[in-house]
């Protein structure tokens, strides 16, 4: 079994590393980080132990090389619980025994030089993530108190923009870079002022807002609102229990895989403001509505595929969350390919046959990558007036399959399984 350290190296300085990560990092037989890092550690880039990290995958592949009794350790900046490497290590090596040193994030340092208290703070982060100004707005005008976490596109004077661009110039805003180190850079004023200044790559903001109004929370979204063609939809009151049952966040990010009009992308985008929503569709007259309700209803945090879910989700963001409306046809590959991505991506499949509700749960019985499924049948009956009375009037039963992954797939199931709802 693997045995791997990861390692906060605080926010830069290295007055700022903890004892006890120098204490982990002196005791690892291999090291990886990058040249900053490991000069802040005091370790040579030349030492034979050390791999030198420049492309995430290209280090997931060499700790994947590492003999199993090899203990390694990745030296990784701020805190390893916060934004960090951590969780892909987890989800890459699902097996191996995964220490943790906690170290001083880079907004801990931002937020003490400012003053401010942070139990009453909300972050997001724009560094390597999908923070869309209208996003960034939203949580702004919502927040007292927002902390983000910035990178070479998203800088202040991006952010500045955008506050000013949604209306928001009164806020008060701080920006900070090069944070702990002598050349260290911090102005507070009107996001205007921000719109012509120039900050290091790695920079943190602060947006205060006096008259931040509390959000109305998530609204669900009723059938009439969607465009509709004569691509079948999940009726609202499924809807809204799928939207229960998978469990979203706001970081959230979903597969829609045969997202059909789009109505649990949509509703799901809404709900994953600092995530992300992916709805892959292979059907043209699918994919027009679903291009139609995406401009229409959707933040834009939202992302059409077009294509065979197979031949297109191998390059896609790995997610958090997958809802399965229609296989094309191809389940197996399908569940075996998000089984590959590592445990913990909660899956629900949607089955309104017979035929497609038994190969899910065989298929899920079968994969050892797989929990064993929660199966429910859901049936909505809606009242229509019958003379001078109403009767009761139902329509399809829709039973939900949900599951979640718990480790890499080692072996395939030996016979092929083709489900097609659609």
């Amino acid at each position: 079994m693997k045995k791997i350290t990861v390692i906060g190296g605080g926010p830069g300085n290295e007055a700022y590393i903890l004892p006890a990560a120098r204490q982990k990092a002196a005791a690892c037989d291999r090291i990886a980080g990058d040249r900053r890092i490991l000069e802040s550690f005091g370790i040579s880039a030349e030492d034979e132990r050390v791999h030198v990290m420049d492309r995430i995958m290209e280090t997931m592949a060499w700790i994947g090389a590492q003999d199993s009794e090899t203990h390694i350790g990745i030296l990784v900046s701020g805190d390893p619980m916060l934004y960090s490497l951590y969780r892909m290590v987890v989800r890459t090596f699902p097996a191996a025994e995964v220490d943790i040193v906690p170290g001083i994030s880079s907004v801990q340092a931002f937020a003490a030089r400012l003053g401010e208290s942070m139990e009453d703070a909300r972050l997001v982060s724009g560094h390597g993530r999908n923070l869309s100004e209208k996003a960034l707005a939203e949580a702004a005008a919502h927040c007292p108190k927002l902390f983000i976490l910035c990178d070479k596109e998203r800088t202040p004077a991006w952010i500045a923009g955008a506050l000013v661009n949604s209306g928001l110039k009164d806020v008060r805003m701080a920006a900070g870079s090069f944070l702990t180190y002598p050349e260290e850079k911090i102005l507070s004023g009107k996001p205007e002022a921000f719109l012509d200044k120039t900050f290091g790559a790695l920079s943190l903001a602060l947006v205060k807002n006096d008259r931040a109004v509390e959000s109305s929370g998530f609204s669900l979204l009723e059938d009439q609102q969607f465009s509709r063609n004569k691509t079948p939809m999940t009726r609202e009151e499924v809807r809204w229990i799928i939207l229960g049952k998978l469990r979203l966040s706001e970081s959230s990010v979903l597969w829609d895989i045969g997202a059909g009009t789009g109505s649990v992308s949509v509703e799901a985008a809404l709900r994953c403001r600092a995530g992300k929503v992916i709805a892959v569709e292979r059907n043209p007259q699918a994919l027009a509505v679903l291009r139609e309700n995406s401009s229409r209803l959707a933040p834009d945090n939202m992302e059409i595929v077009e294509g065979n879910a197979l031949e297109v989700i191998d390059g896609l963001a790995v997610p958090t969350h997958v809802f399965i409306g229609g296989a094309g046809g191809v389940l197996k590959g399908i569940l075996k390919k998000i089984c590959g991505l590592g445990p913990g991506i909660r899956i629900l499949i949607s089955c309104v046959t017979l035929e497609t509700l038994t190969m899910a749960c065989e298929l899920c019985r079968e994969n050892r990558g797989l929990k064993t499924p929660e199966v429910m049948t859901v049936r909505i009956e809606h009242s229509r007036p019958l003379g001078s009375y109403h009767v009761m009037e139902g329509a399809h039963p829709v039973t939900l399959v949900v599951t979640e992954t718990t480790m890499k797939q080692e072996k395939d199931c030996d016979r092929e399984v083709k489900i097609d709802d659609k």
